[in-house]
Parts: structure tokens; C-alpha cells; sequence
């Protein structure tokens, strides 16, 4: 008999957990290509959550959202075309992750705007065209603008040939600037920098601020570039024929509160961004401010390096990317 109830007990739960799913008349399987304390995924998984409690309230039973979770469900660089095949619905992903299939995507990192001038610049439009195009899915928001990458070193430097024949930690994304300032640059992972930096492997990385605590790469941030350079491009997609079957409030909600995920994560990574380098320089270290001159002259050689190579990819697209993201003259 107690089995039995407890038979009884376990399919009325599983049976209350999918009445929902059953009810709703638009159901959205999603996943996410960082980790779940990844800062971004925090904002994401927030944002979802919120989607669906405004969805139940002025649209019952229309939606519903089962986030399935992140890379042990779907590797991070099969996720956009996880998306694309239905596999899943929606996925909260970073360009550099489905570069094969957009190279041109990596020139956003270029973009002068915030996420929300982009949504009221042809950018957006343009944006959600070319996903569209080639990979079947429909671009909904970009989250993580307001974090920038800076070049940390242990050695000091003055101007930017000092920088000559350092050996530089560095993602892909920035190699070709490394080269054109003259760094030798070298790829490691993330939780490998500290023991590279002590034991002399290399002279120093390329990081957003947020990462250093994370890596305990705090002191060991003696000197930094500064202007900073580049900005992440962490995307939210959705299957496009899904997102064009949804009615129009319920789209409407999707949007009201990615804008709002827009600017939420802006102001966590500023903030975060100016704490860490206020404990940079509370360790020691100090901010290496290029003269106005050198700094416009990084700025230029840094949009060339990532331009250059996203053009020789994608001319059209990348060239248009990069001219809709510049700021209004």
C-alpha cells in the first residue's frame, strides 16, 4: 500500500509539472552556452524567469519557457544551430561560439553603441536579417555591453612599443591586434593564466576586469593598458519560425524585458568592472594612460586588426556591421 501511494503521489507531481507544459499553446526549450554563475547567465535566467510570471499573468496559458540548461545539454558551438534545427527553442549564446557560420558576427565587438541605440539604429534590423538568412533563427537582444578587454602585464611600459616582444595571454578574438602591436601572443586557458604568469610563461593577458578574481589574478595585474578594447557579444536567439508564430503581447513581453536584461547587465559590469580595478590598483598596480594621441591611434589599430580579419571572411556583412555601429556624427 505504501508503494502504492507513493506510485500515486509521484505521478500526480510529474503530472503537475507537465500540465503546464501541456496547457500552454506556445512551449520554448532553452538553453545557455556559459556557465549558470556565469554573470550573463545570471541576467538571462533572471529575465526568463520574468518573461514567464508576466506570460502566466496576462496571457494564460499562451507560454511557456522550460529552460533545459547549458553545455550538458548542448556543446557551446552547437547551440546556435540547435536553434536553428529546433532542437531547441532559444538559446543565450556568444558570437565567437557560431563564428563558422557568421564570421561577421565578431565585428560587433567593434560596436560603438549601447545595446539599446542598437535597437533603435537599422543595426538591429540588420542584425536580425542576416541570422535569419543563415542561420534560420531570429536575434533577440545583446547582453554583456558595459564589460571591455584590457592588456594586463607584470613589466612595466610607458607607450605602446614598450609592448614590443611581450608574450601576452590572449583569446583568438584579439591575436591579430597582439601581432600588430608586436606581442608574441599565446593561447592558453583561462585557470591556466596564474601558474603561465609565475613561472614566466608569459608577460601578462588579455581580460575583461571581471575575470581576475575569478582566476586570482588580482596582483599579479601590475600594469594596464588603458584605453581598454573591444566589448563581448553575448546574444539571445530564438528559432525564427517560432518566434514569428508567437502573438503580438507575448513578443511584446519578450522584448520590454530583454530591454531591460540589456541594461541590467550594463550596470552589474561596469560596476564590477570599476571595482576590480580599484582593487588592481589597491594591490599595487597602476593604470598605464596612453597620451590622447597614442590612445586614438590604439583605438584605430585595434577596430583594423578585427576588421581586417572579419572582412576577409565576410566583406559585405562585416563592412555593413561595422558602418551601422559607429555613433551618429
Amino acid at each position: 500500500m505504501k508503494k502504492l501511494l507513493q506510485a500515486l503521489v509521484f505521478t500526480l507531481v510529474a503530472l503537475g509539472m507537465a500540465l503546464p507544459a501541456l496547457a500552454a499553446q506556445f512551449t520554448l526549450n532553452s538553453v545557455v552556452a556559459h556557465p549558470p554563475m556565469h554573470p550573463v547567465s545570471v541576467v538571462y535566467l533572471e529575465t526568463i524567469k520574468r518573461i514567464q510570471e508576466r506570460a502566466d499573468k496576462e496571457a494564460p496559458g499562451v507560454l511557456r519557457i522550460n529552460h533545459r540548461g547549458g553545455t550538458e545539454v548542448i556543446p557551446q558551438l552547437e547551440q546556435a544551430q540547435a536553434v536553428r534545427t529546433g532542437m531547441v527553442d532559444m538559446c543565450m549564446t556568444a558570437a565567437s561560439f557560431y563564428v563558422s557560420a557568421m564570421p561577421e558576427m565578431d565585428t560587433l565587438a567593434l560596436s560603438a553603441l549601447t545595446p539599446l541605440e542598437e535597437r533603435n539604429s537599422p543595426l538591429f534590423a540588420y542584425l536580425d536579417e542576416i541570422h535569419r538568412k543563415k542561420l534560420g533563427v531570429a536575434y533577440l537582444a545583446r547582453l554583456g555591453s558595459g564589460m571591455t578587454f584590457y592588456l594586463f602585464t607584470t613589466k612595466p611600459f610607458e607607450k605602446l612599443d614598450d609592448l614590443k616582444g611581450r608574450r601576452i595571454r590572449s583569446s583568438p578574438t584579439n591575436i591579430p591586434l597582439l601581432r600588430m602591436l608586436g606581442i608574441e601572443p599565446v593561447t592558453i586557458p583561462g585557470p591556466e593564466i596564474f601558474t603561465a604568469v609565475e613561472r614566466g610563461v608569459v608577460d601578462g593577458f588579455v581580460n575583461p576586469p571581471s575575470d581576475l578574481p575569478d582566476f586570482g589574478l588580482t596582483p599579479m595585474a601590475r600594469f594596464v593598458l588603458v584605453p581598454p578594447f573591444y566589448r563581448p557579444t553575448n546574444l539571445v536567439l530564438m528559432n525564427a519560425g517560432k518566434w514569428d508564430a508567437l502573438p503580438a503581447n507575448i513578443k511584446k513581453i519578450f522584448t520590454e524585458e530583454l530591454i531591460k536584461a540589456e541594461g541590467v547587465i550594463m550596470e552589474r559590469a561596469m560596476a564590477s568592472e570599476k571595482a576590480v580595478l580599484e582593487q588592481v590598483r589597491a594591490a599595487g598596480g597602476r593604470l598605464v594612460e596612453l597620451p590622447p594621441a597614442e590612445s586614438a591611434r590604439f583605438t584605430e589599430m585595434a577596430n583594423k586588426a578585427l576588421l581586417d580579419t572579419t572582412l576577409a571572411k565576410s566583406p559585405e556583412e562585416s563592412q555593413k556591421i561595422f558602418d551601422l555601429s559607429r555613433k551618429p556624427k
